[in-house]
């Protein structure tokens, strides 16, 4: 029975509304939805040699439509058609190294597999070595926003946003197995997780002579994502054991909490 409460609470995957394709969003007829796909492509051709050429380029450099174009294999005057201007190329660029970053995080941050130890230390790993593997990805989703995004806001901003909600959604969902549900806490709790995370692997990849080395800075931060979640939970007169798997964990305290008469949520 707990286990298929915990069916009702899938969690660590969000419906991401797709934010690529103009044609998502404008209906086309005729002529123009015959070249739609062609488009489409050769879109994603430009947007993955200026990812490419980003990645090859030192901090500071710009680059430039000419490289871009060379790099996608296309003329220049083809890579202007297909976008409005280079601030709606520099957008989708970015929006699709956010979903990249975000879906490494989703796999990261997989409820099914280890204890909260082992989940949390994975997923900062991920959030470490991303950010110092792709460094000048990172900087240039803190540059500017992605599609859909307003001006005023950064890419970075929105994939803190974005995974700070899948985290709450997943400890809201696996609250309610366990009859404990207080939305506010858990958004607070996780954007702040989120958050001192970023910040933290951010201060540290700047840092030219860090006082922490790699693997010390992946276990301080988890240790502190762990204490946050602990208090939040003891605050919730919810104990957890952080060595345990964690669906092990859910289903004792599903089953403790069915014994001491308190429901499941939404039951």
């Amino acid at each position: 029975m707990v286990m298929l409460r915990l069916a009702v609470y899938p969690c660590s995957k969000l419906v991401r509304v797709a934010t690529h394709s103009a044609s998502a969003q404008t209906p086309v007829g005729g002529r123009q939805a015959r070249w739609q796909p062609h488009n489409d492509r050769r879109r994603e051709q430009i947007v993955a040699a200026l990812i490419e050429l980003l990645e090859e380029s030192a901090a500071g450099d710009e680059i430039s439509m000419q490289q871009i174009a060379k790099r996608s294999g296309l003329a220049k005057s083809v890579v202007y058609r297909q976008f409005s201007g280079r601030d709606e190329l520099d957008r989708r660029a970015r929006s699709t190294i956010s979903e990249q970053f975000i879906d490494t995080v989703d796999t990261a941050l997989d409820i099914w597999d280890g204890s909260i130890h082992q989940i949390l230390h994975r997923t900062v790993a991920t959030v470490v070595d991303w950010i110092t593997e792709h460094a000048r990805l990172y900087d240039f989703v803190r540059s500017g926003p992605a599609v859909g995004d307003p001006d005023d806001v950064d890419a970075l901003s929105s994939i803190k946003a974005t995974i700070a909600a899948r985290a709450r959604a997943l400890v809201t969902g696996l609250g309610g197995v366990v009859g404990v549900v207080d939305e506010p806490t858990a958004d607070t709790m996780t954007f702040a997780i989120v958050s001192m995370t970023e910040a933290t692997v951010s201060r540290w990849a700047r840092d030219p002579q860090p006082l922490l080395g790699h693997d010390r800075l992946i276990a301080e931060v988890a240790g502190y994502a762990w204490s946050v979640l602990d208090g939040a939970a003891r605050a919730q007169r919810v104990l957890l054991d952080p060595e345990l798997p964690l669906i092990e964990v859910i289903n004792a305290l599903a089953d403790t909490s069915e014994d001491s008469g308190r429901q499941p949520a939404d039951e």
